[in-house]
Formats: structure tokens, C-alpha cells, sequence
């Protein structure tokens, strides 16, 4: 089973994935603790009332390769088509003396009349326990990314710029799905970030080195590659799908990928359910050099 790579969007199988991406990225526990006040309806989504259809092509652009992109785009389908809010600007770029200071991700009018600020992002950490020069334990597969410099950007800069340029805002939210991937080896933290969600999504990380622990761990279970922006929901397959892969599949699969390049793999772990394979477990396999930096 040789795995191909495919876009979220291209395949029959999609127009139930593009749903429950959309139900992923509403209903989802937040990566980022929000206050009650910020609390927002986002618990409940009927997918019977969203067009599969309508959803396919309302995503088409921001369906590139970019999961932050296609997480935006989920999230405004539902503020203008679910939730029918006025969205006053997305992406609206801010200037000083000519000079661009920002951009705002979403202003909108809620059902009460009142402007709203959100930052919206979808973010992916590893637990490292150990010193290393990035300064946090919460890394990103791209090391030069941490949870606490998305935290201080989202708080410190991204969401006081309308508090001068649109002064009228009455309630700024950070609108941050994610999940946090701890080695099994490792001790879980005793202390979590500051903001970082105790109620966050848990996945598993390992070295390349250390595939072998799936087969212990997963027996028989099958594999998928998940391919950019194919990075939300679980996965749901057909037993004949191209994507997945047997054990000694997606070990010779991620042999050569590490033989060429650093990049880590998110994968899924899928067991039978009926008819399907469901996810099990959602796995990042880094290199031996992660996360230090060239």
C-alpha cells in the first residue's frame, strides 16, 4: 500500500472529511484557556444544517497547503453561515504613518450588536522535558515555533491592536484549537503554561528511532501520513484506501524520508470500526536532532 498524497478536498471520501474538519475545529477543547466571559457557543454544531457541498466550495481558497489557512476558513464558514454574524473585516491589515503594525483576523458583530476581535489558530506542540536552546518544553514540530511565543504574540501584540484602532471592541478572543503530543517515555508535566488548556487534545511523539514502540503498543494497527492541511479530524478510511499503511509499510516510508530531510510526520494510528479504520491515536515522529536548530 503505497500512500499518495492527497488534498482534504479531492476525494469522494472528503465531503464527509471536510465536516468533520468543520466539527473539529468548533467543538474541539480549546488549546488556550479562555475566560467565561470569552466563552463563545462553539460546543454544539449540527452538521445536518451544513451543505457538504456549499462547505467544499466555500473552502476552495483556502484550501491550499497551509492548515492555518483552511482552519480560518472553517472558522468563518461558521461564523457567517452557522452562526450568521456580520463580519465586519478578515484579515484587516493596520497601518501607522504608512508603515503596517498588524492585521486582524476577525471582526464581527455578534448576535447582541457587539464588535468582537478574534485571533484565530490551530497549533501543534511537543512536550520536551529537557534544557534546550529553544527556552520552552512546549515545542513546535518547527522548532522555532513554541507555545509560549504564540501565547505572547496572540496577547501582547495581535489582540491590543484593536484597542487602538478599533476602540469600539468589546470582547478580544484568542480562538486556539490545537493538540499537544508527550512522549511516552517521558513524565507528563506537573505544571502546564501559563493559558496553555488542561482540557487540551493529547497525541504521542517518538523519534524515528523508536517505531518499533507502535507495534507494541498498536499491534496490528494500520497507518496514515497526514499531509498538510489534512491535519484536524481523525481519520475515517476505507479498508481499501491508497493512504494506508502496514507496519513495515510506514516503516520504509519513513526511513527514506529521514534519510533526505528533518521534516517531522504527523501520522494517525487506525484500528477497524464496522466497516471503517478510525483513528486510534494521533503520532508525530520526529529526527534525532529535534528540536535543536541548524
Amino acid at each position: 500500500m503505497k500512500p499518495e498524497k492527497q488534498h482534504p478536498l479531492s476525494h469522494d471520501l472528503h465531503s464527509s472529511q471536510i465536516l468533520r474538519d468543520l466539527h473539529w475545529a468548533i467543538t474541539s477543547p480549546a488549546l488556550i484557556t479562555l475566560t467565561d466571559e470569552d466563552i463563545v457557543a462553539s460546543e454544539e454544531l449540527d452538521l445536518a444544517q451544513v451543505n457538504a457541498e456549499e462547505l467544499s466550495e466555500f473552502l476552495m481558497p483556502y484550501s491550499r497547503f497551509r492548515v492555518g489557512e483552511y482552519f480560518e476558513g472553517l472558522v468563518l464558514y461558521w461564523l457567517e453561515r452557522v452562526r450568521r454574524v456580520k463580519v465586519i473585516a478578515q484579515h484587516h491589515q493596520l497601518f501607522v504613518e504608512n508603515q503596517t503594525v498588524g492585521e486582524i483576523d476577525f471582526l464581527f458583530e455578534d448576535v447582541a450588536g457587539e464588535l468582537n476581535h478574534w485571533e484565530t489558530a490551530v497549533k501543534f506542540y511537543l512536550h520536551y522535558p529537557h534544557k534546550n536552546q529553544t527556552g520552552s518544553h512546549f515545542i513546535g514540530p518547527n522548532a522555532r515555533d513554541t507555545f509560549e511565543k504564540k501565547r505572547r504574540r496572540l496577547f501582547e501584540h495581535q489582540l491590543t491592536l484593536s484597542e487602538t484602532h478599533f476602540p469600539a471592541v468589546k470582547r478580544r478572543v484568542a480562538y486556539v484549537k490545537g493538540i499537544i503530543f508527550y512522549h511516552p517515555r517521558q513524565t507528563p508535566p506537573a505544571q502546564l503554561p501559563e493559558q496553555l488548556s488542561p482540557a487540551h487534545l493529547k497525541g504521542v511523539w517518538l523519534y524515528h528511532s523508536e517505531l518499533d514502540w507502535l507495534t507494541q503498543q498498536y499491534g496490528e494497527a494500520v497507518y496514515q501520513i497526514r499531509e498538510k492541511p489534512d491535519w484536524l479530524s481523525p481519520s475515517v478510511r476505507d479498508p481499501d484506501d491508497g493512504q494506508l499503511l502496514t507496519f513495515s509499510e510506514l516503516k520504509q516510508t519513513l526511513d527514506t524520508h529521514f534519510q533526505e530531510n528533518h521534516r517531522p510526520l504527523m501520522l494517525s494510528v487506525l484500528k477497524p470500526e464496522g466497516t471503517v479504520y478510525q483513528e486510534s491515536e494521533r503520532l508525530f515522529v520526529v529526527s534525532e536532532s529535534w528540536p535543536e536548530q541548524d
